[in-house]
């Protein structure tokens, strides 16, 4: 019993010196702490630069679209979908292209007026205090202060799916593209008088996107409204081969919705060529 007694006193004096050590420590560290913060002149200086420059975030542009007709997918290039996006985002895409080269500019003058800092120089006495560990936690404190490198360079990855018509996905391709690329592709896509693209490749690569985006679930869908036979001619699918026709041309502006598309058979839709035509429903 008194070997009990003896056994936790002995502990309890141990946790108590322990406990003596560790306020002490966390006391000294605090001081130090303390000293540092309010005299360091380096850290002075840097809250005053870090106070005059702003970083913009980085803001994702990703794209990505699914197909469920084989064809598309292969036709249709990850580049060719990025030109018809920049058709609706440009000026936003191109707008933050135009921050990260201002994070770049504004991060190197940030990174010359860091250079002038020299660690080390207190504005009061250090008098008993250990100049090795005023060093240290000021160093510490200057890395958590200063800035990260912002995002400096703008990309983004358009992926292409390809699914089954019940959404099943069983094939995918991406591509990258810098911010110069894509400044590329909106200076070429800005070269156009009106509605019409002087550059061939831009305005075909916008024709495969708009013609893809009739999906075998929408033509199916077209096909079921207009009883399966040819709005001009009448004919059935039983006898002739049907196809989708945009009533009014893509090459005109036309667009792939449901009121643009109709029912024709392959001969009717030859006839029709790129004339606007609406038939009865």
């Amino acid at each position: 019993m008194l070997y009990l007694i003896i056994t936790v006193t002995t502990i309890s004096l141990i946790s108590i010196i322990f406990l003596t050590i560790s306020l002490a420590l966390h006391y000294n560290h605090k001081r130090y702490v303390s000293f540092v913060t309010k005299n360091s002149v380096s850290l002075c200086a840097l809250k005053k630069i870090n106070s005059e420059f702003t970083f913009y975030p980085f803001v994702n542009f990703d794209q990505s679209y699914t197909y469920d007709n084989e064809d598309y997918y292969e036709n249709i290039s990850c580049e060719d979908y990025l030109i018809y996006q920049l058709q609706f985002q440009a000026q936003k895409i191109t707008a933050q292209i135009k921050k990260m080269n201002r994070n770049k500019i504004e991060y190197s003058k940030y990174i010359a007026r860091l250079k002038i800092l020299k660690l080390g120089d207190f504005s009061a006495p250090i008098g008993k205090l250990k100049r090795t560990t005023l060093l240290k936690i000021e160093n510490k404190l200057y890395n958590e202060a200063k800035f990260e490198p912002p995002p400096m360079q703008f990309f983004l990855t358009v992926t292409l799916y390809c699914s089954q018509i019940n959404g099943r996905i069983y094939a995918s391709k991406y591509d990258n593209f810098s911010g110069d690329i894509i400044l590329s592709l909106v200076k070429r896509l800005n070269n156009k008088n009106g509605t019409y693209y002087r550059d061939r490749e831009i305005w075909d690569a916008i024709c495969r996107v708009e013609r893809g985006k009739v999906s075998n679930k929408m033509r199916f869908s077209i096909y079921e409204r207009d009883g399966y036979r040819c709005k001009r001619c009448g004919i059935s699918q039983r006898y002739a081969k049907l196809e989708i026709d945009h009533i009014i041309p893509i090459s005109k502006g036309g667009k792939s919705t449901y009121e643009n598309l109709q029912t024709l058979c392959h001969e009717c839709n030859v006839e029709k060529g790129d004339s606007i035509n609406i038939f009865p429903r």
